[in-house]
């Protein structure tokens, strides 16, 4: 009886231990990317990471600094969207020049990338490889990396600031250069709800809908009305009280109403502003872009501005290097002075919110992720296999799903050219082409072509969107991709 129990109960702990390595291994494999579920996209100044509805990070563009939250500081260009660590419990991102910020469902604050001027709070100016946890454990409602500063809304009300504050940023009541730990701004009001942050500017919108801004206001950013002198401490914008969300650059800024009307204020130059007939300006107060209460979403870039409507349409204005408005002109002379649309889809959901020069993003109704603009690092993530801008917006895609072997096969065989293409495509085989199939990167077949037989055949591809397809021929399972320009 002795003899069993012991046998059982050795059997009974190998089995548990079994199963412990098993949950211990399976909860610590990274997630496989997909082309959908995307919900928040950030940039940062060569990076894009962005958020999925799983609860997973990822990232991708260069890598330096600690990007990837892999442990290494190394500099490395990442091609394609690559998760950060294992967790799935994320549920909020923003993105500084080379840091990023997240939040977990416990409501805990993590950082990781350069900490370079202290703006993750933790008393040191030491860069971070992997996500950090921040704040002591509390928690937050509310945060925001600037372009070298971080602002955090705890859940207590309470607004606090760490980083560069040459220009008073982080609203504590002086300039000095930077703070390696967090700031409490000087009023210590407890009644704070939301905060976001510029290069050189931070805000907070109040549980009673107020607007408040500190730091720099050389081209009128606080929109206080006040000139020249940069603000220490958290100034009210005005008197309203319906402010739903406020999004800044480096020389402007973009205010939202509950109302859904759209507001401006700092410099208009070369139409970041979208006021029409504005010129070069300085707004030192609020001002309305449009007359309509169409607008849903917000995202003021470098020198430019993104805009959402209800309806689901995007709009861009100002400065388009790089062809980052999105509007097929590929940069140059071409900026716009008032806003224009980005493309003709009316299902845009979600806005990026961007602190690097010559990139833009967002993400459709359902939830595929779109960038254009400046590829020097591959932050769009389109794998197309050459750091190419593009002036489109072109969809990310995923690494395994082109570089599995159904997409690389027949290349020995069978050739498409000129890849990418633009207009017309020649497909040339060793075998008689009798039928060719074209497929989006999430496996829809788009296009289905007969033919006589030939070796070679042209096909007309100029009505297909911007980005990467799989090209089939006849009953092969396996395909050539074809990037579309």
């Amino acid at each position: 009886m002795e003899k069993n129990y012991f046998h059982f109960k050795n059997k009974l702990s190998a089995t548990l231990l079994l199963a412990a390595f098993l949950l211990f291994s399976f909860t610590n494999v990274k997630a496989q990317c997909s082309t959908t579920g995307w919900v928040k996209i950030e940039k940062g100044l060569y990076h894009s990471v962005a958020l999925k509805s799983d609860g997973t990070i990822w990232m991708w563009g260069l890598n330096t600094q600690g990007l990837l939250g892999n442990g290494s500081a190394a500099q490395t260009v990442v091609k394609n969207p690559t998760q950060i660590g294992t967790d799935t419990d994320w549920t909020d991102i923003s993105s500084g020049c080379i840091f990023v910020l997240a939040k977990k469902s416990n409501g805990t604050l993590y950082g990781w990338g350069d900490n370079g001027y202290g703006n993750f709070g933790l008393g040191n100016n030491t860069d971070l490889s992997t996500p950090t946890q921040l704040f002591g454990g509390a928690t937050v409602k509310s945060f925001f990396a600037g372009y070298y500063h971080s602002m955090v809304v705890k859940t207590d009300g309470t607004m606090w600031g760490a980083g560069y504050n040459a220009w008073g940023n982080i609203g504590n009541g002086n300039t000095t250069g930077s703070h390696n730990t967090w700031k409490q701004e000087t009023s210590l009001a407890t009644d704070w709800e939301k905060t976001a942050a510029g290069w050189y500017n931070s805000f907070g919108i109040k549980s009673d809908g107020t607007l408040w801004s500190c730091g720099t206001n050389v081209e009128g950013q606080t929109g206080t009305g006040a000139s020249g002198s940069p603000s220490s401490s958290f100034v009210k914008i005005g008197t309203d009280t319906d402010w739903a969300d406020v999004s800044c650059g480096v020389y402007h800024v973009l205010g939202l109403k509950t109302t859904g009307k759209l507001f401006g204020w700092g410099a208009s130059h070369n139409g970041r502003l979208g006021i029409v007939g504005a010129g070069a300006q300085y707004f030192r107060s609020p001002q309305a872009i449009e007359a309509a209460s169409n607008f849903s979403a917000i995202g003021a870039g470098f020198d430019n501005s993104f805009i959402l409507k209800t309806d689901g349409k995007m709009f861009s204005m100002g400065v388009n290097d790089s062809g980052m408005l999105g509007t097929g002109a590929a940069g140059g002379d071409t900026n716009s002075l008032a806003p224009q649309q980005v493309g003709t889809d009316s299902d845009w959901a979600v806005i990026c919110r961007t602190h690097g020069e010559n990139m833009a993003g967002a993400i459709k109704t359902n939830t595929t992720m779109w960038n254009w603009g400046s590829d020097s690092n591959y932050q769009l993530g389109n794998d197309n296999g050459v750091a190419a801008n593009q002036s489109l917006p072109s969809q990310v895609v995923c690494a395994s799903t082109l570089s599995s072997n159904d997409v690389v096969a027949q290349k020995s065989t069978s050739s498409i050219y000129p890849n990418p293409a633009k207009e017309n495509i020649t497909v040339q085989s060793q075998q008689k082409i009798s039928k060719i199939r074209i497929y989006n990167i999430a496996g829809s077949l788009i296009k289905n072509f007969s033919f006589g037989n030939d070796y070679k055949v042209n096909i007309n591809v100029s009505d297909l969107t911007t980005g990467v397809y799989i090209v089939k021929i006849n009953e092969e399972n396996t395909g050539i991709k074809l990037i579309k320009k």
